[in-house]
């Protein structure tokens, strides 16, 4: 099924629908064990929070309330309540205190006796047994429990309840458990049927090296986009703006901010990823609303172990930055578990976030570069790590170097540009990204009108080694590309060197990692230095030798009424493996040349800056990093003495506030630009211009 396919799926929110409202969540994720919470002073503990939203569960593999249904298991321990109504309670609490309730359902998993009497719902793995995990059953989502029974649920909370929206957890095909044990793609019945059908009669694929997984990946994310729009329509028949909150599709998307460090490639943290993923659906679908799950504990194997409090703090301050709505998750019934110190510093972002409600308010991305996002596509078989690193050396060189952007996923970028939406953008940045399909057509497009692109690696060229983009500076690749230990002790430059022959060299001399793609350029193609290839790099005495060939640093040309730059080479990867600032530099200093940016800032480079405007003007977020570690964040050191730059700004009359440190800005004119003074930044800055 193909992308277009997909969206027809997609649902959003009605355009006067109260999910467009700024709202912030406390999820309580409770337990069996937790039947005789106190409903009154947990919904006090979600006002204390700066909350305005309670999400709780309702039902699935456990019900919080006296399910009626065959296929449904009540918690045993309700029994022992007063009111035997948990859920009910607290729906009855939330209403007085002026909150809204999202039921919590978890349809991924049921007991074995409902595993005996409906086996046709289980994942069954290619060897045809089904997935257990502390006593209960994975259901597969191609199934009737999934496609059938969800509506019967549901029914029965939205008939009993006043609940203002819905939640799925783990609404996935479970082809791995909480041990992380991979179980490979479901072999049910339904999967048997609905993947010969989606794929022309392919073979179910046995793990990620079959031929057929890609297909696989395909129809999982087809079946779950279906039942999510089946999911969305169904409730919203009832004409009574409930939201629906699931992931891809959905009217309210999910998404999850979390340390999941058994699943990080090298164990290594990616602090940016709620930014990142925030960015991805506020630039490609604002007709629905985004929530980011924000997981206050380390990992589901140490869910009593509470995160390192910067570090969840910078969950919710990335969420808001980026125009989502921020929930906190933490574990059991309020004041059960000891979360007082991982939750503090979060606290206070949520609660300034309440005060300060109408800053946040319609608040839009006004950023004029487009830093698009691979896909497990973009390249040949197994080289999508590659890729995402080519992504975040160039997310890291834009961010520290304060060059606001937004994150585009690739998938989205030829739905941007038929709603003419791509349009404004100034810059759109297209890292190593191959196999861009629909999305090569959005790109051309673009540039045709006057739009600008950059470029780098294989950007562009399939897995056939054909050029995708008509906007391409290239006449053809030649093939193979310079990959690997190739790329040993090369380099390029964008400088003459007048001595080489002499191995006098001039700065800068930027090392090459990852891939070089050697092209033939059209004619007309304007290129700017060299690659110094491969010479001897040991021992010592022998290492010497360089000289230039005539493959470049980068290229320029003219394409419709827009400008293209390609650098040949991974600098992004070059810039995440080496950390050099010459490198980031180097493409920050290009970028600057095709894209003029209205705002700049002298700021540390862990700051980062994130461009917006709502109704009143624009906003900018500063966000400190500085505590960033390895695998969490840790305390932040405070940066005084920042400035932006408003370029051509000196004439204009604004009111300038800082609305963290609560203060009104100095402002003076330098030329034609306006200066504004920053305060202090801790763990983060809010600054509202006024017109």
């Amino acid at each position: 099924m193909m992308q277009k396919e997909l969206n027809m799926y997609e649902r959003g929110l009605p355009q006067d629908s109260r999910w467009h409202e700024p709202f912030n969540v406390l999820q309580t994720n409770l337990q069996e064990i937790d039947a005789d919470m106190d409903a009154e002073a947990a919904a006090d503990a979600v006002v204390d929070y700066g909350a305005d939203t309670w999400l709780l569960n309702a039902g699935g593999i456990m019900s919080f309330y006296p399910t009626d249904l065959p296929f449904q298991t009540r918690n045993p321990l309700l029994a022992g309540r007063p009111s035997g109504d948990l859920f009910g309670d607290a729906v009855k609490a939330a209403k007085a205190r002026g909150l809204k309730v999202i039921a919590r359902f978890d349809m991924s998993k049921v007991t074995s006796r409902l595993a005996r009497e409906h086996p046709e719902w289980l994942f069954r793995s290619a060897e045809g047994k089904p997935q257990i995990y502390n006593t209960l059953y994975s259901a597969c989502p191609s199934g009737d429990y999934y496609q059938l029974r969800t509506f019967d649920v549901l029914d029965e909370v939205l008939d009993r309840y006043d609940v203002d929206a819905v939640f799925f957890n783990w609404f996935n095909f479970n082809v791995r458990d909480y041990d992380e044990v991979m179980h490979g793609p479901c072999h049910c019945e339904s999967c048997a049927k609905g993947f010969a059908l989606f794929s022309g009669g392919s073979d179910l694929p046995t793990d990620r090296t079959s031929e057929s997984f890609g297909l696989w990946s395909g129809y999982t994310a087809a079946t779950l986009k279906q039942l999510t729009s089946k999911i969305a329509d169904h409730v919203a028949a009832r004409g009574k703006d409930i939201g629906v909150l699931l992931r891809e599709g959905a009217p309210m998307v999910y998404i999850e901010g979390s340390n999941a460090f058994k699943s990080m490639p090298g164990k290594e943290l990616w602090p940016h990823a709620t930014a990142e993923a925030v960015s991805a659906h506020v630039a490609s679908r604002p007709e629905a609303a985004i929530m980011v799950n924000c997981v206050a504990f380390i990992d589901s194997a140490y869910r009593m172990g509470s995160e390192q409090p910067e570090h969840f703090a910078q969950y919710i301050v990335q969420t808001i930055a980026r125009g989502g709505n921020p929930s906190a998750y933490y574990f059991g019934a309020p004041g059960r578990l000891p979360t007082e110190w991982s939750t503090s510093h979060a606290r206070d972002v949520m609660r300034f976030r309440q005060r300060n409600t109408s800053v946040y308010k319609d608040l839009r991305p006004t950023a004029a570069i487009a830093l698009v996002r691979p896909n497990f596509s973009s390249g040949a078989a197994g080289n999508y790590w590659e890729i995402v690193e080519e992504f975040r050396g160039l997310y890291l060189s834009l961010l520290e170097t304060h060059l606001s952007f937004d994150v585009v996923p690739v998938s989205e970028l030829a739905a941007l540009e038929t709603k003419g939406e791509l349009g404004r953008y100034s810059l759109v940045v297209l890292p190593d990204l191959g196999n861009m399909g629909s999305a090569a057509k959005a790109v051309d497009a673009f540039v045709r009108r006057g739009g600008k692109v950059i470029s780098t690696g294989s950007a562009g060229l399939s897995r056939d080694g054909d050029l995708e983009m008509s906007s391409s500076l290239a006449l053809q690749a030649l093939t193979p590309a310079l990959e690997g230990t190739e790329l040993r002790s090369t380099y390029v430059t964008d400088q003459p060197q007048p001595r080489m022959a002499d191995y006098h060299y001039q700065a800068p001399l930027l090392p090459v990692f990852g891939r070089y793609q050697r092209y033939v350029w059209k004619p007309g193609t304007a290129s700017t230095g060299f690659m110094l290839p491969r010479a001897p790099f040991g021992p010592p005495e022998l290492a010497y030798g360089h000289q230039g060939s005539g493959d470049p640093a980068y290229v320029r040309g003219k394409f419709g009424n827009g400008d293209v730059l390609h650098l040949p080479w991974t600098i992004g990867r070059t810039y995440r493996e080496f950390g050099k600032t010459d490198v980031r530099d180097h493409f920050a200093e290009l970028v600057q040349t095709m894209a003029e940016p209205e705002l700049t800032a002298d700021l540390h480079e862990n700051i980062e800056l994130i461009s917006g405007a709502n109704n009143q003007g624009t906003v900018i977020h500063l966000i400190n990093h500085s505590g960033v570690r390895r695998r969490t964040y840790g305390p932040h050191f405070p940066f005084s003495g920042g400035q932006l730059r408003l370029h051509g700004g000196a004439s204009r009359e604004l009111k300038v506030q800082a609305l963290v440190a609560g203060t009104p800005l100095e402002t003076r004119a330098e030329g034609n630009d306006l200066l504004i003074e920053l305060p202090t930044i801790e763990l983060f800055e809010v600054v509202q211009f006024t017109n």
